[in-house]
């Protein structure tokens, strides 16, 4: 099943408008200057969220782009596909993760698309760079960025364009990346970077911590007699993020003034 949207007289509008960060001042100041030229680069971020962990990723590029000099759009794909919001996506936390968040797996799996709200920004439009960045859904691309990746609105985006992905995990990454990287190239854009964002914590004891935070809506200090690890984004994400940026700015903006030739 694809993506579906709404169309209101001659205009495409669908899901989460447009979102132009105004500029704000930043106790870290940038690493590098400003995009050079007397129009600002257009960056478009893409990128689902449930927990709102990959919305504090797409917030935290947004705002070391800007302070790069670049004009930022973010747009949130959201998963409307009604065999899974209503038992899974309209709630949070959860009264029981485990089979709550099973009844996608066979779906995740399978690589199978469902049905999605696309802004009209992320359908259309002359972006100089574009980020994709989605959560990890057992270890592979979640089923929203999907849809949209396999929707005539993303090779209509990304055609032509440079992109870079990133993964928000709480343990696995690299499957995610290549599945984002190999259906974006499918659409036509031109590969530049890749990132990832993972929790702290071991396998056992990061997947423990997540389950507490998703059944309770807040970390959860011990489970089992065990002290638990945090169960989202460690706390250097946003420099984690601005270094990114930085990178991208560097090498695919202005790469005339990158200092690696």
């Amino acid at each position: 099943m694809g993506f579906r949207v709404r169309v209101i007289g001659d205009v495409r509008w669908v899901g989460t408008s447009r979102e132009i960060l105004e500029p704000t001042r930043d106790q870290v100041e940038p690493k590098g200057e400003k995009v050079n030229g007397t129009t600002k680069p257009r960056a478009l971020i893409v990128y689902h969220t449930y927990t709102k962990q990959t919305g504090k990723v797409a917030d935290a590029l947004a705002k070391q782009l800007e302070a790069r000099g670049c004009e930022v759009t973010k747009a949130m794909i959201e998963f409307t596909d009604q065999r899974f919001v209503p038992k899974l996506f309209s709630q949070f936390p959860l009264k029981h993760p485990i089979s709550q968040v099973s009844t996608m797996l066979t779906a995740q799996l399978r690589h199978k698309t469902g049905e999605i709200q696309i802004p009209a920004e992320a359908q259309a439009g002359d972006y100089d760079l574009v980020l994709i960045a989605s959560p990890t859904w057992w270890i592979q691309t979640c089923m929203p960025i999907r849809s949209y990746l396999e929707s005539p609105a993303a090779r209509a985006i990304l055609d032509g364009k440079p992109f870079a992905v990133v993964s928000i995990s709480r343990r696995y990454y690299s499957v995610n990346l290549g599945q984002q990287r190999k259906l974006a190239e499918k659409d036509g854009g031109r590969f530049a970077d890749k990132t990832h964002f993972v929790a702290a914590g071991g396998q056992v004891k990061s997947m423990m911590s997540w389950l507490g935070y998703m059944k309770h809506g807040e970390p959860q200090e011990r489970a089992m007699g065990l002290k638990m690890p945090a169960p989202n984004l460690k706390p250097d994400f946003e420099e984690q993020a601005r270094t990114f940026a930085d990178g991208l700015v560097d090498r695919v903006l202005q790469p005339g003034t990158s200092g690696s030739g």
